[in-house]
């Protein structure tokens, strides 16, 4: 029996077999400065805009560092103005390669996975997905080098 690719193990995955189950949401109306203490308090790189179920858009760390610092946004403006709206979405039966794939052409750190009625069930971070890989080649993750040509040339701490 041979191992099988990375490829087809992230073809035959499905999102909801990776994804975990919290979902940090919150209604259009909330202000930057509740969507980041929202995030910092559930330890979250995004928080899902909704409305009566449905995704509006994620409000993401990358959202705060690029539309948020340094710009005269102000803290109690809504989050919705700075958010990135979510054109892209998947859903939980979606292979975990065509989410690699999505993240990687669309640029995304965070997609919104819905139902099939369309409300939001749940986002998939890529994180999510490092955790699953690191998870699934322990060996590998943990004991090579960055790259496996790499030759040390000073003792470790040295």
């Amino acid at each position: 029996m041979s191992a099988k690719s990375i490829e087809e193990v992230l073809r035959e995955k499905k999102i909801h077999q990776i994804a975990e189950s919290k979902l940090v949401q919150a209604s259009p109306s909330i202000s930057v400065k509740h969507a980041v203490e929202l995030m910092r308090t559930n330890k979250s790189g995004y928080v899902a805009i909704t409305e009566r179920g449905k995704i509006l858009g994620l409000f993401t760390e990358k959202d705060v560092v690029n539309k948020v610092m340094g710009e005269s946004v102000s803290w109690d403006a809504p989050a919705l103005e700075s958010m990135t709206p979510c054109p892209v979405s998947l859903t939980p039966e979606d292979s975990v390669y065509n989410a690699v794939e999505t993240m990687s052409r669309e640029g995304l750190y965070h997609i919104p996975l819905t139902g099939p009625d369309g409300n939001l069930s749940g986002v998939l971070s890529v994180r999510m997905i490092i955790r699953f890989l690191a998870a699934f080649y322990p060996a590998e993750v943990y004991n090579l080098p960055p790259n496996i040509h790499q030759i040390m040339t000073t003792p470790e701490g040295g």
